[in-house]
């Protein structure tokens, strides 16, 4: 089964009982199911949407305030978040919100993964990680928090300590919960999360 939008749904759902307006965005992926995903295509795709929200409606008199904007992703939706503020010369959002993202892929790629190699294989070789890898776009011009499951074994918890020891993020590490933990709204990983996003504006 491909992973899609879907997966987010739940956590949709239960900002949206917060009252916060939601997008759900979804990107072309690699594989039978992708539709044409792989750099820059799948990068294209979450940055042009964030850019849409900050800027899409600028001038208008329902315009939406890129201060007001957080970008939470899960996972790869993290990383191509990520990717997407450290490439964008656009309005920024006020935010964005690493759940379990993966941030340096040279390493992921180092340690073996036919995954990230796939992603990036179409990427100019001499600047491959500066256009995919979170870590090679410092500094970002967004704030940036990494909430993480300690006991992650998808990806790894390092990938969110590697940013806060470079001081581009802070972290937090929630105690006992994995990858997929995050995707329940009744977790302590969505509960950081949240309290995050309402910290912001409080």
């Amino acid at each position: 089964m491909p992973y899609n939008r879907w997966v987010m749904g739940l956590l949709v759902r239960d900002a949206r009982r917060r009252g916060w307006a939601t997008f759900n965005v979804e990107y072309r992926k690699l594989g039978r199911f992708g539709g044409g995903g792989g750099w820059p295509q799948t990068f294209d795709d979450v940055r042009n949407a964030i850019e849409l929200i900050t800027e899409g409606t600028h001038g208008r008199a329902d315009a939406i305030d890129p201060a007001r904007v957080v970008v939470v992703g899960h996972s790869a939706g993290a990383h191509l978040a990520l990717c997407a503020v450290g490439t964008s010369t656009l309005r920024s959002p006020a935010l964005v919100v690493s759940m379990a993202g993966p941030t340096d892929l040279e390493q992921i790629s180092a340690n073996g993964s036919a995954t990230v190699d796939a992603l990036v294989a179409n990427a100019p070789e001499g600047d491959r990680w500066k256009l995919t890898s979170p870590v090679e776009m410092l500094p970002f011009r967004v704030p940036v928090v990494c909430v993480h499951g300690a006991a992650d074994t998808t990806v790894y918890p390092w990938n969110s300590k590697r940013l806060a020891d470079l001081g581009a993020a802070d972290a937090i590490f929630v105690p006992d919960e994995t990858h997929v933990d995050a995707l329940k709204p009744t977790s302590a990983t969505w509960a950081a999360v949240t309290k995050v996003v309402s910290s912001t504006f409080s």
